[in-house]
C-alpha cells in the first residue's frame, strides 16, 4: 500500500535530497581520486563530513475574536391582531354493538366419551361382584341404555351358608327428547335372596324352609316438557310386581302428576296429584284393592320482603279398612326468611298420607312372616322449624326440631311361634315422634368432599307400649379426597342406638345392643379408563343386630377393578 506524503514534510524532503545529491557527487569524486590513488600509492585519505540542523520554523497566532450580532430591536407600535371564532360543535357517537364471545369449553372428542363400565370384584364370606352398564354415544335427541348389578354372599355372620344373601338386578332405559317434549321409559327386575338365621341358637332347621327371596318387576314411563317455560309439567305412570317365595304376591299401578306456573320472579302455583291402586294376595290373604288419592295444590309468593311463604292443602282419599275414615285435609304451610345474607330461617306445617306396602316392607325387613298387616299410616301432623347457614361457597350447616303425630303407624315384632320371622303391629292411637337433628357439609369441587348429620329422636306411643325397633340416636359421616387425580379415598361412619325390641317368649323389653359400622374405600386409577379398588366394611367387627336375633356380618374385605370403554 502506497503512504501520502503531507504537505509538512515536503522542506525536509527537499533538504534531505540535496544532501544525499551532494554525498553522491562528493562519493563519485572521491571514487575516482581513490581510483588513482590505487594507481598511485593505494592510499585512502580519511574524512569527516558533520551535518548540522538548526532551522526553526515559527507561525504567528491567529487571531479568534469575532464579533456577535446583536439582536433586533422591537417595535412597540407593531401588535399582531387578535380575533376570536366561536362555533357551536356537535358530535354524535355511533351506535356501538359490541359482540360478546363467551368463553367454550373445549368440546370432548367422541373417543374420550366412555359408552359402558364394567366393575370386577370379590371378597371374603365368598362374596363375588359384577356391576356393568352400557349407553349409546353422545346424542342431542336420544339416550338408551342397560344396567346389570350383581353382589352376594355365600356365607353370613350365623351358620355360614344359612345366613348368605344376594342382590341381581337388570334395567333397560331410554329417553327421547323433542323440541317441546321429553319420553322416558323404563323396565326392570330384580331379585333379592336372604336366610332365616334368626332362629334360636343350636336349633336345627332346613335349609330350604330357611331361605326368602322376592322377585320384583317394575315398568314406568314419564313424559314432560323439554324446555324451560313459565309452565312447567311432569306426568308418570308406573307399575310393579313383587312376588316371595313364601305365595305372597302384590301388584301396583301408579299415576303421578306435577305441574307449575311462574306468574313473576316472586310468585308461582303449584299442583301434585298421586293415585295408586295396590292389589295383593297371600297364603292366607285376599286382601281387596286399597286405592290412594292425593292433591296437593299450593301457592308461593312474597307477601313482605325477603320473606317467602307458600300456603296450600294437601288433600288424601284412602280406602283402608283401619281407619273409619276415606277422607283427610291437611294443611300445607312454609316460610322461609333470610336473617342474614348467609343464615335463613325456614318453619313448616305439613301432613299426608304415607303410602305402605308389601314391597316397602320388605326393603326395609327382608325377613317378614306370610300374611303381614298392610295399612297405610296417618300423618296427621307435621311442624319444624330450623335454620340453614352457608359458610362461604364451600361449607353449609343445618339445624332444626320437628314433632310429628303418627297415626297407625307400625312397628315390627318377632312372631313367637317362629322367633325368625317378624310381623307388623299398629298403634291405632296418635305416636308423636320428636326430633332434633344438626348436619354440617363441606365441599371442595370434586378433590374432597365431608358431610356429618347427628339425629336425636324420641317417641311417644299411644296404644303400643313402646315403638318398637325405633332407633332414638344416629350418627352418620362421609368423607372423600382425591390425591393427584390418582388416588380416591371414602370413608364413612354409621352409628345408632336405643332401639328396643319385644321378646317373643316372656313379652319383656329388650334393649339392643348399639351398633357402629366404620368403612373405608381407596381406588387407584391406572389410566382415566381403568382403576383398581379395595373396599373395607365393617371394619371394627361389631356384629350388633339391625333386629332382634339378627346380627350383622363382621370385618369384610373386597377388592376388584373397573374398566370404563
Amino acid at each position: 500500500m502506497k503512504k501520502l506524503i503531507t504537505p509538512k514534510y515536503i522542506p525536509v524532503i527537499t533538504r534531505l535530497s540535496g544532501l544525499l545529491i551532494m554525498i553522491g557527487a562528493f562519493s563519485v569524486s572521491s571514487f575516482a581520486q581513490q581510483t588513482n590513488d590505487w594507481e598511485g600509492d593505494g592510499e585512502i585519505e580519511s574524512m569527516e563530513i558533520e551535518i548540522v540542523k538548526e532551522r526553526e520554523i515559527k507561525l504567528p497566532k491567529a487571531n479568534r475574536n469575532f464579533d456577535k450580532i446583536p439582536p433586533k430591536p422591537s417595535d412597540p407600535s407593531i401588535k399582531a391582531p387578535v380575533t376570536y371564532d366561536f362555533r357551536s360543535f356537535s358530535f354524535q357517537a355511533p351506535q356501538i354493538n359490541p359482540v360478546v364471545r363467551p368463553l367454550k369449553l373445549k368440546a370432548e372428542s367422541p373417543s374420550d366419551i366412555y359408552a359402558g363400565f364394567l366393575r370386577i370384584g370379590y371378597g371374603n364370606y365368598a362374596s363375588p361382584l359384577l356391576e356393568g352398564y352400557i349407553n349409546n354415544k353422545r346424542d342431542k335427541n336420544k339416550l338408551y341404555g342397560a344396567r346389570f348389578y350383581h353382589h352376594s354372599s355365600g356365607k353370613g355372620p350365623v351358620d355360614g351358608k344359612n345366613s348368605g344373601s344376594g342382590n341381581t338386578s337388570l334395567s333397560v332405559y331410554g329417553r327421547s327428547l323433542s323440541d317441546a317434549l321429553a319420553l322416558s321409559g323404563n323396565i326392570g327386575f330384580e331379585n333379592r335372596t336372604t336366610h332365616f338365621y334368626g332362629y334360636p341358637q343350636g336349633e336345627p332347621i332346613g335349609k330350604d324352609s330357611l331361605k326368602q327371596s322376592f322377585n320384583l318387576i317394575k315398568l314406568g314411563g314419564e313424559l314432560t316438557n323439554s324446555r324451560n317455560s313459565d309452565f312447567s309439567y311432569k306426568l308418570g305412570a308406573n307399575f310393579s310386581y313383587l312376588a316371595d317365595k313364601y305365595d305372597a304376591r302384590e301388584s301396583e299401578v301408579g299415576l303421578a302428576f306435577k305441574s307449575g306456573y311462574e306468574i313473576d320472579d316472586d310468585s308461582r302455583i303449584d299442583l301434585k296429584a298421586d293415585y295408586t291402586v295396590i292389589s295383593r294376595k297371600d297364603s292366607r290373604v285376599d286382601a281387596k284393592a286399597r286405592s290412594l288419592f292425593t292433591v296437593a295444590p299450593s301457592f308461593e309468593f312474597l307477601p313482605i320482603e325477603d320473606l317467602k311463604l307458600s300456603i296450600g292443602l294437601i288433600a288424601a282419599f284412602e280406602n283402608d279398612t283401619i281407619d273409619s275414615k276415606s277422607v283427610h285435609v291437611y294443611p300445607n304451610f312454609k316460610a322461609t326468611y333470610p336473617l342474614s345474607p348467609s343464615v335463613d330461617a325456614v318453619g313448616y306445617i305439613s301432613g299426608g298420607m304415607d303410602k305402605v306396602s308389601l314391597q316397602s316392607l320388605s326393603n326395609e325387613n327382608m325377613w317378614l312372616a306370610p300374611n303381614v298387616a298392610v295399612f297405610h299410616t296417618n300423618r296427621v301432623l307435621d311442624f319444624g322449624a330450623g335454620l340453614n347457614a352457608r359458610l362461604g361457597n364451600k361449607v353449609s350447616a343445618h339445624a332444626g326440631l320437628s314433632t310429628t303425630l303418627l297415626k297407625n303407624w307400625y312397628s315390627y315384632v318377632n312372631r313367637p311361634e317362629d322367633p325368625s320371622k317378624f310381623v307388623t303391629v299398629y298403634d291405632r292411637g296418635t305416636v308423636r315422634r320428636n326430633n332434633l337433628y344438626v348436619a354440617l357439609s363441606y365441599v371442595q369441587s370434586e378433590l374432597a368432599k365431608f358431610m356429618v348429620r347427628g339425629d336425636f329422636y324420641g317417641y311417644d306411643a299411644d296404644d303400643l307400649s313402646e315403638v318398637w325397633h325405633r332407633p332414638t340416636t344416629k350418627l352418620t359421616a362421609n368423607a372423600s379426597i382425591n390425591v393427584y387425580q390418582k388416588l380416591i379415598f371414602t370413608a364413612d361412619i354409621i352409628a345408632q342406638g336405643g332401639m328396643k325390641a319385644l321378646d317373643p317368649e316372656t313379652g319383656a323389653t329388650v334393649k339392643l345392643d348399639g351398633a357402629f359400622d366404620l368403612n373405608f374405600k381407596a381406588e387407584y386409577l391406572f389410566s382415566p379408563s381403568f382403576s383398581a379398588f379395595v373396599q373395607l366394611n365393617n371394619i371394627t367387627s361389631n356384629k350388633y343386630p339391625v333386629f332382634l336375633n339378627y346380627p350383622v356380618r363382621g370385618f369384610q374385605a373386597l377388592a376388584g377393578i373397573t374398566w370404563s370403554f
